[in-house]
């Protein structure tokens, strides 16, 4: 079972959509260069590049929108993870550094480490009222901070 720091929740968005958004403007670049080539040029080599750079610049655009969307959902589940963890470790006195969560989103189930003790969190239907009842584990332990 793999326990989550809350450093590492805070962390986790935001590297996918550079390496879209890195595609998309490669793609766009290319488009742009091999349109002046066949303007330049008039050789259908260069057109037939340009008709590929702007398949490439559509689909990616396409697939970086549909994975902004994902994201933003993620981040915003990712969001109630780091308040509710706050929100243990004020309730605990504890740092936050001490609790530790088996997931990186909010929900039933959820088994939280506050120092040497687990327990399982129930929540209520709006995810404003929480409880924790004492746990116990079998597994193997992976911690990432």
């Amino acid at each position: 079972m793999t326990f989550y720091g809350i450093s590492y929740l805070k962390s986790q968005n935001g590297v996918n959509q550079i390496v879209t958004i890195a595609v998309i403007v490669i793609s766009f670049i290319a488009l742009a260069l091999f349109l002046m080539l066949y303007l330049r040029h008039r050789q259908s080599k260069y057109r037939d590049f340009a008709v590929i750079a702007l398949l490439l610049v559509i689909l990616s655009t396409g697939y970086g929108y549909v994975h902004y969307r994902q994201n933003e959902t993620a981040s915003a589940k990712a969001t109630q993870m780091v308040d509710f963890v706050q929100s243990v470790a004020k309730d605990r006195h504890v740092s936050t550094e001490d609790v530790l969560v088996n997931s990186r989103y909010l929900n039933n189930d959820v088994i939280v480490k506050i120092k040497d003790d687990y327990y399982t969190v129930t929540l209520n239907t709006d995810y404003t009222v929480y409880t924790l009842t004492p746990a116990h584990t079998l597994g193997d332990i992976q911690v990432k901070q």
